[in-house]
């Protein structure tokens, strides 16, 4: 099976093998926790049709641009290995014609560079024609403006960087001109051909983070955004994302041109305004919709996957708002531009009034009215997660509790066995909890 989870870091993944399990030999199916697009990745192997839904708008531009059956066109990717050789001659090569990989910074000072030769260096006079380059920069592209606070608030982030910033605060001056000069380039093309167009947007926010302060320079793990949060470590790289960028490019087309042959056996469509769509033949369709309202929409189905955010462990507007700022662009791109959304996402986060008992509550409902859609002898898969066994019964036993006569229940717990983010930086071990609710009658 294809990994899609190489194609962008989303949190809390799990292994699509765990939601396959379940959706073989069904014939429709419902996620309104949709993320990333996991289960209608299995559904299309599996033959199945789905309904995917998110409150997010950033995971269905995800999820319908990784299923989808566009590739990205030969003369897409050249025009943008020309705007990144430019860019990459402009802020990454040295007058000696070497290029940097990566910059070591200690706090505000450059102490390494990293040749793209293999070579790295402490010399002086290197590091000082990096320096002045960077500063003889002049940022005439657009980038988004913005605190790291709830929006219509002045509540800053539950983890952020300890210090109120701005959202350009988050890179350093030469990679901030880096991204919004190709990012430019990219609504460029977007204006012309919005399905490239946004290919290019989903390979730009996968690669976005290595863009940022927020790459720790350690020896022992390669570069990626380690912490579900916004943070900025004293000793960190500062990545030439060029480099990035390209190397994601060639990822998604490499996956696409594989995978366009099997999602051609499905009509996969995508709405950011709710709106449902089925098809005569077999079909996954994405929609923007809130988890408490989307089942309203739906008929009867075979299998629901319920996999919500987790406890206080995950909070997904937090992750993807710095991809939405840059999605929503200079185009003002109008399936970006509502935040609010923040209110309604099902969570743990105490600074915004939405404790353990209101996560429960809302869940419970949820399933109950989900269970409700099933046919006779469907089935709903509930998958949780936390290293707190006492806290998922407890969550268990509200949501059966709230399940009416006529199903039939059984729970599992376990240790994940997939690595994943959802682990943590220390690989602290988590339960997998697993509830499955069937129609009896």
């Amino acid at each position: 099976m294809f990994n899609i989870h190489t194609l962008i870091k989303f949190w809390a993944r799990k292994d699509p093998k765990l939601i396959f399990h379940e959706v073989k030999n069904t014939k429709l199916l419902a996620d309104p926790f949709c993320g990333s697009g996991s289960s209608g990745f299995c559904a299309i192997f599996a033959g199945a049709s789905g309904f995917l839904s998110d409150i997010n708008p950033v995971s269905i531009l995800i999820a319908y641009n990784v299923l989808n059956g566009e590739t990205l066109k030969s003369e897409t990717i050249e025009t943008m290995r020309e705007i990144c050789l430019e860019i990459d001659n402009e802020v990454y090569t040295l007058s000696n014609l070497e290029k940097v990989n990566y910059a070591v910074w200690n706090g505000d000072e450059v102490i390494l560079l990293k040749l793209a030769s293999g070579k790295e260096t402490r010399d002086k006079s290197l590091i000082k024609e990096y320096v002045v380059m960077e500063e003889d920069l002049d940022i005439r592209f657009w980038y988004p403006k913005g605190k790291f606070v709830y929006p219509g608030t002045e509540i800053s982030f539950r983890d952020g960087p300890h210090r109120p910033i701005e959202i350009k605060d988050l890179f350093t001056k030469r990679n901030l001109y880096a991204t919004s000069k190709l990012y430019s380039h990219i609504e460029r093309i977007w204006v012309r051909d919005r399905s490239q167009g946004d290919l290019l947007k989903l390979v730009f926010i996968a690669s976005l983070a290595n863009a940022t302060k927020m790459i720790p320079h350690a020896e022992s793990s390669g570069p990626s955004w380690k912490l579900p949060r916004y943070w900025l470590p004293s000793l960190r790289e500062e990545r030439n994302f060029c480099k990035t960028f390209l190397r994601r490019l060639l990822l998604l087309h490499s996956f696409k041109r594989k995978w366009s042959t099997i999602a051609s056996s499905h009509q996969i469509t995508a709405s950011f305004d709710g709106e449902i769509v089925t098809q005569q033949k077999k079909f996954i369709h994405i929609f923007r919709a809130d988890a408490l309202e989307a089942y309203s929409k739906l008929p009867k189905l075979d299998i629901i996957i319920l996999d919500p955010p987790h406890y206080d462990e995950i909070n997904y507007f937090e992750l993807t708002y710095l991809w939405q700022k840059w999605l929503e662009g200079s185009c003002n791109d109008i399936r970006f531009n509502d935040y609010s959304y923040w209110s309604k996402e099902i969570c743990v986060n105490r600074k915004v009034g939405k404790d353990l008992e209101w996560y429960n509550t809302k869940l419970c409902e949820i399933v109950s009215n989900y269970v409700n859609c099933l046919c006779k002898g469907g089935k709903a898969i509930l998958i949780l997660h936390n290293r707190d066994k006492h806290l998922l019964k407890e969550t268990i036993r509200r949501i059966k509790t709230g399940i009416k006569d006529g199903f039939l229940l059984k729970t599992s717990y376990e240790f994940l066995k997939f690595p994943s983010s959802t682990q943590g930086l220390h690989g602290r071990k988590k339960y997998l909890c697993i509830l499955k609710i069937t129609r009896a009658s």
